[in-house]
């Protein structure tokens, strides 16, 4: 045993496969009755994702006080005389526990051995806490339901794993790690990269965990109510909080206060302001509870005594007694009052009611920024695709507080779009500094890489993949066909790295990689004239993806100019062109509402609706036709839709009414990919009807039957092309 290393923080649900903190686990036994058998060996070894760290091992041989019956001294070779005078299960176990810490337990058929090891902790009277599991036999088994044999052997067999040490517990400890990396390719292959999505996956081969149900596994000493579930169930569902409702005025309050004495003239309380860079001070009264003077009281004595002002009392001008409130309270109920008394400072107290800090909606802005800057710091150090995951895998969590903090959906879109743009760019750097490092040397030529579609317009959700383009300055003469070639090279490392990072490649093909996305200025100045010239379905859906793109990075003194010149020359093109103007509008049209008769929302066969195919599309789709037919610049489908609608002098409230049904589609697409994702379902444009509240559902409804609002407006300003 290596190490044993302090207990961590829980893992959540959302956490990458990529960046999963692993101990994989064995244990030899006496036998299979998990009720009346015992340990006679543990052995355990850490990874991180993929990566199995070797030195750090568990590897311990156990006393069962006990005898070992034959049959099973045959399987692992252990004799009563090899486990004689050695440490019990219960001094054991603690180590055990802190070895494995906060991380998921990996293991074939691991529920027989939590299962024994839970046996034995109420056996001896140890704490144990069941840790989040994962079993490889489960995920092989949910992966493909038709294998039957899911032994250890088998799977090893079918990996190319060389089992070494079999039958002892470090020896199937470290095979199965092996196991373990070879099937994440797989896993990924399937769309599954989170924690929550191989829960999921465990769930599903319901005849292999009915056989152990029936062995007892997931049952619990002295309670046997449906543990099963629970074990399987664990981390697929999430409290979702948010900033506000985990952090109380003690947590984010100014401490001590600044002060001063009520006898003090208001220059000092300014120069004591100016000095410490704050906004308001706790004046001291003698045998009186105390108040406070704010930068506002100081521009008001200003205005009304002007030059005599310095030397007023703060006595005079303060407010008192301060308006307070405990240290325990939460931050939701201190903004309440804050917001029913129109302050702007709020005292904190202890328990004896005296005034120990300060609390300011600017303490509370600096709180949160610096929440959301721990991402993007993450985002500047990540030096591999990990890194970038653990920011990716966040970002649910992220959107979640904000939802519940009350930010417009469209916000938090944006949000989750600089995230991702940011992600690009240091995909870029990193994949830029592996060239160097194998010797292809620095850029050859200037270059801009894009993101495109709903990141492009800052309206990303969750339900992320890759949509990203690159234009080279026109004098590279490079092969870009070649796969030896820098850009080339460079392209294919950026799209791995993103997709390994948990941001999928493009099902579409849409990425950099391909020599379709990936051109010279000159390119795709021929390219954008092809389209308007020959706007087929496949061109239009091209059209629809690349004019909203933005530049993630830039390299070079031209880069920045070749994404400028770019979006130049693609306006241009566009407005030109009226019959792909015509066609583009024709297409958003085409896309009517999920509704059937008398109003009803469509649903399919597992209770959902496709709110991107039948609400957004058209809208967005829409909203980009009539920029470009009126040259607007603006990318987001809000800032379109009313800049379209007073440059052609047409109803701004209709405008208003589509940007508010674009971000309540939003919202309730957002809702349900956070919600899915905490389940371990792969996040879509599909929301489940029945988990509507009333008032939501209405809403809905009402909305979807207003989209039509687009089609009107499409054939006013684009009348007469």
């Amino acid at each position: 045993m290596k190490r044993t290393p302090p207990a961590a923080p829980a893992l959540g649900a959302l956490t990458p496969l990529i960046a999963l903190d692993v101990v994989v686990l064995d244990t030899e036994t006496t036998g299979l009755d998990i009720r009346k058998d015992r340990i006679v060996q543990i052995g355990a070894v850490r990874m991180v994702g993929r990566e199995i760290l070797a030195n750090e091992t568990f590897d311990v041989i156990v006393d069962p006080q006990m005898p070992i019956p034959e049959v099973a001294q045959r399987i692992h070779g252990l004799k009563d005389a090899d486990v004689a005078g050695s440490r019990t299960i219960a001094d054991v176990l603690p180590e055990l526990a802190a070895f494995i810490g906060g991380a998921v337990v990996v293991g074939h058929s691991i529920h027989f051995d939590l299962a024994i090891l839970r046996h034995e902790a109420e056996r001896t009277g140890v704490a144990w806490t069941e840790p989040k599991a994962l079993d490889v036999a489960l995920m092989v088994a949910g992966l493909d339901p038709a294998l039957v044999d899911t032994s250890l052997d088998n799977l090893a067999l079918n990996l190319g794993v060389d089992i070494k040490g079999r039958h002892t517990a470090l020896g199937d400890a470290r095979a199965t790690a092996d196991v373990y990396v070879g099937l994440q390719p797989r896993l990924i292959a399937k769309g599954i990269r989170t924690l929550a999505e191989a829960e999921h996956l465990c769930r599903k081969p319901a005849g292999l965990i009915a056989r152990q149900e029936e062995a007892g596994w997931f049952e619990r000493p002295k309670d046997k109510r449906d543990f099963a579930h629970a074990v399987l169930r664990s981390g697929s569902r999430k409290a979702i909080d948010s900033y506000l409702y985990r952090n109380r005025l003690g947590d984010v309050m100014s401490s001590p206060p600044i002060s001063l004495p009520q006898t003090a003239p208001l220059s000092e309380a300014a120069r004591l302001m100016t000095d410490r860079g704050i906004g308001c001070l706790i004046i001291e009264r003698d045998g009186l509870d105390p108040g406070i003077l704010t930068e506002r009281d100081v521009l008001h004595a200003l205005a009304a005594s002007g030059s005599d002002a310095p030397e007023l009392s703060v006595s005079t001008l303060m407010t008192a007694p301060v308006i307070s409130a405990p240290a325990d309270t939460f931050l939701y109920r201190a903004l309440g009052l804050m917001a029913r008394r129109n302050l702007r400072y709020l005292g904190v107290t202890d328990g004896g009611g005296r005034v120990t800090g300060v609390f300011t909606l600017r303490t509370l802005l600096r709180e949160r920024a610096l929440a959301t800057l721990t991402v993007g710091d993450e985002i500047a150090a990540a030096t591999r695709p990990r890194d970038l995951a653990k920011v990716q895998s966040a970002l649910p969590a992220l959107a979640s507080g904000l939802l519940d903090d009350g930010q417009d959906a469209r916000n938090v879109c944006a949000i989750i779009a600089a995230e991702g743009k940011a992600m690009t760019a240091r995909a870029a750097e990193l994949a830029e500094a592996e060239l160097v490092a194998a010797g292809a040397g620095p850029a050859p030529a200037d270059y801009a890489l894009l993101v495109l579609g709903s990141g492009g317009r800052g309206e990303s959700m969750l339900a992320a993949d890759q949509d990203n383009a690159l234009v080279i300055d026109d004098s590279y003469t490079g092969d870009l066909d070649s796969l030896d070639d820098w850009f080339t090279r460079f392209a294919a490392r950026v799209n791995e790295i993103l997709d390994r990072a948990g941001i999928p490649l493009c099902s579409g093909g849409v990425m950099a990689r391909n020599r379709h996305w990936r051109r010279r200025l000159g390119e795709w100045e021929d390219q954008l004239a092809e389209w308007a010239a020959h706007p087929s379905p496949q061109a239009l859906l091209n059209v629809d993806i690349f004019y909203d793109f933005t530049p993630a990075h830039v390299s070079g003194s031209a880069g920045a100019r070749l994404a400028e010149a770019l979006r130049i020359h693609a306006m241009e093109t566009a407005r030109a062109s009226l019959t792909m103007l015509r066609a583009l509008g024709e297409t958003a049209a085409s896309h009517g509402p999920p509704l059937g008769l008398f109003g009803r929302i469509r649903k399919d066969d597992q209770g959902r609706v496709d709110l991107k195919a039948g609400g957004l599309l058209p809208i967005v789709a829409g909203a980009r036709t009539i920029a470009l037919r009126q040259g607007i610049t603006d990318l987001t489908t809000p800032g379109r839709l009313l800049a379209a609608a007073k440059a052609a002098h047409r109803s701004e409230a209709d405008a208003e009414i589509l940007a508010n049904i674009h971000g309540f589609l939003i919202r309730l697409i957002l809702t349900q990919q956070i919600a899915d994702l905490q389940a371990g379902i792969p996040p879509s444009n599909r929301i489940e009807i029945n988990r509507l509240a009333h008032r939501d559902h209405d809403e809905l409804r009402e909305a979807l039957g207003r989209i039509e609002l687009m089609v009107h407006m499409l054939r006013d300003i684009l009348q007469g092309i």
